[in-house]
């Protein structure tokens, strides 16, 4: 039989070996209460064939048996059952004979005969326990090269995802120079035109860090960077796979959170080129540090940029209303009670007061994602300007799409290769068919 799985069994199965079927008969009295099959065996060669066809867990040989002794059955037993527990029943008083089958049956214990009911019972019970933390040792080592394999595979794709992302925005952002309003629409539409991402949750993380920066008196400029940063908060996400924002973090094990935080790095990567953002980029690379100073750089709350601080909280509260955090949607009271939690660890205090002080500050709706060319109908209204990669005007805020304009729409990206993101007033949606 192969060697034990990490997999824990159902019922756990032990193995009596002795010639003397009185004997057999009298340890099945002492264990029949106990919650473990027991299985008999009159000589060593009918064990080797229960152990053929029957997983056993612990076995319990008898000394002295004909035609094949104890100590050369249970030395047969460790090519078929290597992480069995071994016990032995020996009547001899010769130490020696016992001293050779521990060292060439490789017995784990063994007990004189005639033997005490609850010393072999507890035998037993001791063998079990240790068979099972063998088994949940066997368990965790399988799941750890599971998931090193997976970090192995997860780091080698991506270098190759960031080489070719940060190739792509660099060339973008060639083009704009230092043109800081048309970066942010360039960047902001590799987010949003992203199938994996939400556009829509960077907009409300971008809209609620602007009304907490407000609220602790920050400059127009520190208030605009710390808006701009929120807006491209995930934008190291481009760098991972899928799998490790796809589900909510809570359900990610510990190697694919330490990658999911290790975005910042992807991030830095990918925004290197935009000098002209380094303001920006010290907020997103430092969204994760804790003010407690256990983050993911050791940063103390000194060292961590407040546009960090006020990103760390206006990110998670979205994460936790979303489900992104946790396996359910919470609500806004709910977000900011688990919020609390980490007041003064993860979260700057100051800005959770704010939260609990002026919940005004919180919009009431999320803000909706972007939507594609092909998804558009009739009677959406345009909430911002729809423009090209080069700024131009294609149809403003506030036009209402018919079937000629969506027609014209989807001609133009055809003709030039450019896909659209347009953001649509929720309001002026058309109520489809059969909603209240």
């Amino acid at each position: 039989m192969s060697e034990l799985t990490p997999r824990e069994p159902e019922t756990y199965t032990v193995l009596c070996v002795d010639d003397e079927i009185n004997i057999l008969k009298a340890i099945k009295r002492v264990l029949h209460k106990q919650d473990y099959e027991l299985l008999i065996a009159q000589s060593g060669a009918e064990a080797l064939e229960i152990l053929k066809q029957k997983k056993v867990h612990v076995i319990v040989s008898d000394m002295k048996m004909p035609a094949m002794s104890g100590a050369e059955f249970l030395q047969k037993t460790t090519a078929l059952v290597p992480n069995c527990y071994r016990i032995l029943l020996t009547g001899y008083s010769d130490m020696s004979s016992t001293i050779d089958a521990v060292n060439n049956g490789h017995i784990d214990r063994y007990l004189q005969k005639p033997w005490d009911n609850t010393e072999l019972t507890c035998a037993i019970g001791d063998g079990l326990a240790k068979i099972k933390l063998k088994l949940e040792n066997l368990r965790l080592i399988g799941l750890i090269n599971k998931q090193n394999a997976l970090l192995k595979d997860l780091n080698h794709n991506l270098d190759d995802k960031v080489k070719l992302r940060s190739k792509q925005i660099t060339l973008a952002m060639r083009k704009l120079k230092r043109n800081t309003l048309a970066t942010q629409r360039v960047l902001y539409n590799f987010i949003s035109i992203n199938p994996n991402l939400d556009g829509g949750f960077a907009q409300s993380v971008s809209h609620l860090s602007g009304k907490l920066a407000a609220h602790l008196s920050l400059t127009d400029k520190e208030h605009t960077q710390v808006s701009f940063a929120a807006l491209l908060g995930e934008i190291g996400l481009l760098g991972l796979d899928t799998a490790l924002y796809s589900k909510p973090f809570c359900e990610l094990n510990f190697n694919q959170q330490h990658i999911f935080v290790q975005q910042t790095k992807f991030a830095e990567q990918i925004l290197s080129p935009a000098t002209h953002l380094r303001a920006e980029l010290d907020i997103i690379t430092c969204q994760y540090e804790h003010v407690d100073g256990s983050g993911a750089n050791k940063l103390t709350q000194e060292q961590i940029p407040i546009g960090a601080q006020i990103l760390a909280v206006a990110r998670d509260f979205w994460r936790y209303k979303l489900g992104r955090i946790s396996k359910t949607s919470l609500s806004n009271a709910e977000a900011i009670s688990e919020l609390k939690k980490y007041r003064g660890l993860r979260y700057a205090p100051k800005i959770i007061d704010i939260l609990i002080q002026y919940p005004d500050v919180i919009s009431g709706q999320f803000i909706e994602s972007a939507i594609q060319v092909k998804d558009l109908r009739e009677g959406m209204r345009v909430k911002e300007d729809i423009l090209t990669e080069n700024h131009i005007l294609v149809l403003p805020k506030g036009h209402v799409f018919s079937k000629t304009s969506i027609q014209q729409l989807t001609q133009y990206e055809q003709q030039r290769t450019e896909c659209f993101t347009i953001f649509i007033e929720q309001a002026e949606m058309p109520t489809q068919e059969g909603e209240n």
